[in-house]
């Protein structure tokens, strides 16, 4: 049985002193219980303690892999690492290089000895979810699109992440290095584990009551796309599990015959799962309290 554990949110370093702990607590609980891999699904830790984060797990006797989230490329004015575009391309890859991760983003982890592949991606949204149902709801949405303003306050990848381009341009970057990756992947073993940040289908991201007002829409355009749906529901027969986090809010659904969870860490609880293959079993931890 091979053992693969996922989290995601860690947040490391933000001013949540129960974060702080569970992070600890579920660092402890790895090094008690060594998996075979272990997988971070994004939202790491922003600047310095994207690194910081990295460091805990420095001598835990197991293969790891990781895909950067929103957060870990929003950049400072005039940071030393560049622009977000530089962060996510350059530094993040060498960092994680630097603590023994295999950066997803950049190509898939291949387990021949299993018949597995692990292939991954910050995931970006282009507004699909939601763009054919805004103009209903708001007549400046195109506006709200573009400065990422809600009813009540702003998304602070509106504030954070600085690069010369645009979000559908970079959702087509990465997912068409992750169409790449899998096809890679899917050349040299039977099947492929997903794992991204952003969900990616639309079942997995955070449920709003319907009918969902404006701002729960436009949490929806700013969380996926339609075309990571699309390129899953073309290989769904070989990826039986597709994992995540982002939304804070443990989920699952299934996208045909694949088996979609969200992780659901938050700032002041932490989350991780065991999953064994090939037998599919799933076990589920957490640290700290809701």
């Amino acid at each position: 049985m091979f053992t693969i554990a996922l989290t995601a949110d860690l947040h490391y370093g933000t001013r949540h002193a129960a974060g702080t702990e569970a992070n600890r607590d579920l660092a402890a609980d790895l090094h008690a219980s060594p998996p075979d891999l272990l997988v971070l699904a994004g939202d790491i830790g922003a600047g310095e303690d994207f690194e910081r984060c990295l460091e805990q797990f420095d001598d835990l006797p197991c293969q790891k892999a990781l895909v950067p989230g929103n957060h870990d490329i929003w950049v400072r004015l005039d940071d030393e690492r560049g622009d977000s575009l530089r962060v996510y391309r350059e530094h993040l890859p060498r960092v994680a290089a630097a603590h023994g991760f295999h950066y997803l983003d950049h190509g898939p982890l291949v387990l021949p000895d299993i018949g597995l592949a692990v292939a991954g991606s910050i995931n970006w949204y282009d507004y699909s979810w939601a763009i054919d149902r805004l103009p209903k709801l708001a007549d400046d949405w195109r506006d709200r699109l573009r400065t990422k303003r809600f009813l009540r306050g702003r998304h602070n990848d509106a504030n954070y992440i600085r690069w010369d381009l645009d979000d559908e341009r970079f959702t087509r970057e990465v997912v068409g290095a992750l169409k790449s990756h899998l096809t890679r992947a899917l050349s040299w073993v039977p099947a492929a584990l997903l794992v991204t940040h952003h969900p990616p289908f639309r079942e997995l991201n955070y449920p709003h009551p319907e009918p969902v007002q404006l701002d729960g829409l436009l949490w929806e355009a700013f969380s996926g796309n339609r075309a990571l749906e699309q390129l899953i529901e073309s290989h769904c027969e070989r990826i039986p599990f597709a994992f995540c986090g982002h939304t804070h809010y443990a989920r699952e659904a299934n996208l045909g015959p694949t088996r979609g969870v969200n992780i659901g860490g938050d700032y002041h609880f932490k989350r991780l799962v065991r999953l064994q293959w090939p037998s599919g079993a799933i076990r589920t931890s957490q640290f700290g309290s809701e």
